[in-house]
C-alpha cells in the first residue's frame, strides 16, 4: 500500500502527458482522481498504524543497484506518516484549485503529480540514495511550475530558489557519502540503509563538518533565518496551487530532514551549539512576524508570516526534548493547514478582484459573508488562539524548550521571544483580516460573488481539521509519541576508529 501511495501520482503524471492536450476536463479528472486515492491510500496508512509500535511499519524493498547495495527501501513510522496524510491532503487542494488553468494544463498538473511523489519519497526513504533522489525530484517540477506558470519576478525568483537549493543537496550528498564511508570503515558493510547508519558514533573531530553538511540543506528547504532569502521571491512568484504544496509540504521537508538526520546523527554537537541554532530559529521568528507586519501584498504578508512560524518549528526540533518534537512534528501539519487555506483565501480574493493588495480594496464582508466566516477562523488558527490548532503545536514547543536541558541556559529568553512574537502575529493578521473584510467597502465590482462550490469545498475540510486538532489533539501526539521516544534515545554502537584528523 505505501508504495502504491508512493508511486500513484507518478503513473497517473506517466498518464497525463500520453492524453490529448484539449482533452481538460478528462485531464482534470484523472489529476483528480488520482490525488483522492492517494489521500484514501493514506488513511488506509494511517488507520492501519500501529501507535504502539515506535519502528518503522509498511516497510517494502528491494535491491535497486545490488553493486552498491543500494536499495528501493520505504517505510514509515508516527512521524514520517503525518507527513505522508498531510502531502497526499495538500495535493487535493492544489489539483483542485487548479481547476481553470489555461495554459497548458496537461503539463502543469502533470508537473503537481509529479512534486507530489518527490515529497512522498522524501518522507517514506530509507535508503540514502534513494532519499536524495526524492529530494532532487522535487526540484525539477518546481522550477517549471514557477518559471513557467509564476508571475512577476519568476525567473529571477525560480533561479535563485535552485541555486540555494542545489548549494544544499550537494553539501547533502557528501555528508551522506561520508557518513556511509566511515559506517563501513567501523563495520566493513557497506549500506545506505538509514536506519542503521543512524547509529554510528561519529568522531568528534569530523562532527561540526558532517552536522553542517546535513544542517545547511535542511535549514535552506524549511528554511531557517539567515537562510531564507529565496522563500518571499518564490512564494510570491509561485502560482497559488503550487504555492500550496510548496509552503505546506515542501518546507516540511527540510524540517523532516533535520529531525530524521541531524537529531540521531550528532546528538553531542547539538548539545553543545543547540542554544545558538535555538537563537537563530528565534531570530527567524522576530524577523518574519516584523516584515510581515509592513506588507500590503497579501501573499508577501502570508509568505513572511511562514518564515515566522516555520522558525517555531526549527526551535522545538533543537530543544532535542519529547514536548520540543512532538510539537513541531504536530505545528508542520498545522502550519501545512493553515497557510495553505490562507493563500487559497488570497487566490480566491485575486480572482474576484484581480488585486492583492489592501491599498486597492476593502470591506468585502457584506458581499462574501462565506469567506469572511472561514477566513476569521483561519485567521485565529493563524496567530494562536486556543482551541484552535495552531496553539496546541506552538504550546507544546515552548514547554519543550522551556524544559530544554540543550537550550536550558536562554530558554527564558527563548520563550520570551517567541511568545512576543504571537503578540507580532496578532498585529500582521488582523491588519490583512480587517483590512480586507471589515472596513468600509472600497473598489469592490458589482455582483461580487461569494465563494463557489469547489472553493468552500477546499476550505471547508481545512476549517474542520483546524477546530479538530486544536479541541482534541491527543490522537496525533499519540500516534508519533513512540516514535519520536526511540529517535531521541537512539544508542551509537558503531564507532569508528581514530584516523587522525578526518581520514581519508
Amino acid at each position: 500500500m505505501l508504495t502504491t501511495v508512493l508511486l500513484l501520482p507518478l503513473a497517473a503524471a506517466i498518464l497525463i502527458l500520453f492524453m490529448d492536450g484539449q482533452k481538460v476536463a478528462a485531464i482534470q479528472r484523472t489529476a483528480t482522481i488520482a490525488v483522492l486515492l492517494t489521500f484514501l491510500g493514506s488513511l488506509v496508512l494511517l488507520f492501519g498504524y500501529d501507535a504502539s509500535d515506535p519502528g518503522m511499519q509498511y516497510v517494502n524493498s528491494f535491491h535497486w543497484v545490488p553493486l552498491l547495495h543500494i536499495q528501493f527501501m520505504v517505510g514509515v513510522d508516527g512521524i514520517s506518516l503525518w507527513m505522508v496524510v498531510l502531502t497526499a491532503f495538500l495535493s487535493i487542494m492544489a489539483v483542485r484549485f487548479s481547476a481553470g488553468q489555461t495554459q497548458n494544463p496537461k503539463y502543469y498538473l502533470a508537473l503537481i503529480l509529479i512534486l507530489e511523489t518527490g515529497m512522498l519519497g522524501v518522507f517514506v526513504a530509507l535508503d540514502l540514495i534513494l532519499f536524495y533522489v526524492f529530494w532532487e525530484v522535487m526540484l525539477i517540477p518546481t522550477y517549471f511550475l514557477i518559471g513557467l506558470w509564476g508571475e512577476g519576478r519568476r525567473v529571477y525568483a525560480t533561479t535563485k530558489f535552485v541555486i540555494f537549493t542545489l548549494v544544499g543537496s550537494l553539501l547533502m550528498l557528501i555528508g551522506m557519502i561520508w557518513i556511509t564511508v566511515l559506517h563501513y570503515t567501523a563495520t566493513h558493510e557497506l549500506t545506505f540503509n538509514i536506519q542503521e547508519l543512524v547509529h554510528t558514533a561519529v568522531p568528534h573531530d569530523l562532527e561540526w563538518i558532517l552536522f553542517l553538511f546535513f544542517f545547511l540543506a535542511f535549514a535552506i528547504k524549511v528554511p531557517i533565518f539567515p537562510f531564507h532569502s529565496w522563500l518571499p521571491h518564490a512564494y510570491v512568484s509561485c502560482p497559488i496551487p503550487v504555492l500550496i504544496l510548496v509552503t505546506g509540504a515542501m518546507s516540511k521537508t527540510g524540517a523532516y530532514g533535520l529531525i530524521r538526520f541531524c537529531l540521531p546523527l550528532f546528538p553531542d554537537f547539538i548539545q553543545q551549539w543547540g542554544t545558538w541554532i535555538g537563537a537563530a530559529a528565534v531570530g527567524g521568528i522576530i524577523y518574519g512576524a516584523w516584515i510581515a507586519i509592513a506588507q500590503k501584498d497579501l501573499k508577501s504578508l502570508v509568505a513572511y508570516s511562514s518564515i515566522s512560524h516555520l522558525g517555531f518549528v526549527a526551535l522545538g526540533i533543537f530543544a532535542v526534548n519529547g514536548n520540543g518534537v512532538e510539537g513541531s512534528v504536530l505545528q508542520m501539519v498545522n502550519h501545512g493547514i493553515i497557510a495553505s487555506a490562507l493563500f487559497i483565501i488570497v487566490g480566491i480574493i485575486e480572482r474576484r478582484l484581480g488585486t492583492r493588495n489592501l491599498d486597492e480594496f476593502s470591506g468585502l464582508k457584506k458581499s462574501m459573508p462565506i469567506l469572511y466566516g472561514m477566513f476569521m477562523l483561519v485567521t485565529l488558527a493563524a496567530l494562536g488562539m486556543p482551541g484552535l490548532n495552531g496553539f496546541v503545536g506552538e504550546f507544546l514547543i515552548l514547554v519543550g524548550v522551556w524544559t530544554s536541558a540543550v537550550q536550558k541556559d536562554m530558554a527564558v529568553l527563548f520563550v520570551l521571544g517567541a511568545g512576543l512574537t504571537i503578540v507580532f502575529a496578532s498585529i500582521y493578521m488582523l491588519f490583512m483580516f480587517q483590512g480586507s473584510m471589515q472596513d468600509k467597502g472600497k473598489n469592490l465590482p458589482q455582483g461580487l460573488k461569494d465563494v463557489n462550490e469547489t472553493e468552500a469545498g477546499l476550505l471547508v475540510p481545512a476549517c474542520i481539521l483546524i477546530l479538530f486538532i486544536g479541541l482534541y489533539p491527543k490522537p496525533f501526539i499519540d500516534t508519533m509519541s513512540a516514535s519520536v521516544d526511540k529517535l531521541l534515545q537512539i544508542e551509537k554502537t558503531v564507532h569508528v576508529p581514530s584516523q587522525g584528523g578526518g581520514g581519508h
